[in-house]
This record gives C-alpha cells, sequence and structure tokens, in this order.
C-alpha cells in the first residue's frame, strides 16, 4: 500500500527545486511549493527541500508554524542551510506538533539560477528517502 506522502520545497530555483522534483518522480507524487497550492491533510511523511541561508524568512517561518498532526504525521527535511537554521527549523515544526524523523544536509549552489545535480547526489537522497519511507513502513 502506498504511504500518504507529499514534496515541497522552497524556495522555487536552485538545486533544492531539482532535488524535490527527483523525489517526486521516485515516488510518483506531485512537487509543490511553499506555501503550496494544495496543503497536507493527514499525510504520513512530508519531504521538504529548503534552500536558506542564516536566517528563516517570514513565509517559510509561517509555513513550518502551521505543521501540526491535522496535516502531517512526520517531515524529513533536506536542506543547505547552516546548522544553526536547522535547529529553528526543527524546533518550529516540532512545536507546530509534527514529528521531524530526519534531517539531511545537501550542497547547495551558490548561485539560485544553477540547478544541476550530479547523479551521485541525487542517489544519495533518493536512498536517503527510501531507507525512512521503509522505517515508516515497518
Amino acid at each position: 500500500m502506498a504511504m500518504k506522502m507529499k514534496v515541497f520545497h522552497y524556495p522555487e530555483k536552485g538545486k533544492i527545486a531539482t532535488f524535490t522534483s527527483g523525489l517526486a518522480a521516485e515516488f510518483q507524487v506531485k512537487v509543490d511549493k511553499i506555501p503550496p497550492a494544495y496543503d497536507c491533510n493527514r499525510e504520513r511523511l512530508l519531504f521538504l527541500g529548503i534552500s536558506s541561508g542564516k536566517m528563516i524568512d517570514d513565509t517559510l517561518s509561517r509555513y513550518l508554524r502551521g505543521l501540526d498532526t491535522e496535516r502531517v504525521q512526520h517531515v524529513a527535511i533536506f536542506t543547505d542551510a547552516a546548522d544553526s537554521t536547522v535547529e529553528e527549523m526543527k524546533a518550529l515544526v516540532t512545536a507546530a506538533g509534527a514529528n521531524v524523523i530526519d534531517v539531511k544536509k545537501v550542497k547547495g549552489s551558490f548561485f539560485s539560477f544553477l540547478t544541476s545535480v550530479k547523479p551521485e547526489e541525487m542517489e544519495d537522497l533518493k536512498a536517503w528517502a527510501n531507507g525512512i519511507v521503509a522505517q515508516l513502513q515497518d
């Protein structure tokens, strides 16, 4: 049985968008931006691809604060953000009620118009994501 999940990214450009498209294809789900056109509704798992600097902007912060258990049970984040920003993201999601199951650091690009991802980077991300899905299906 397929697990109810979604894949979102923030912002809409750069390597993070390429990573989310790869995960969406892997699990045969649609990818959407934050804030999404169709938000979560009792999803079992939400993969969030987030590119951020040392601060979380207001749009992303508001979205993370709204991830309660009515929307999603587990959140897995892949990001190129600084460690302090990752901790802040985790705190916002946890305070809202969802469980942050794992965080994976990915290599971002300095320029947002660069979107290419090496095949080994994509395979590494897919392996990580498949591990999380397998863990939740046990």
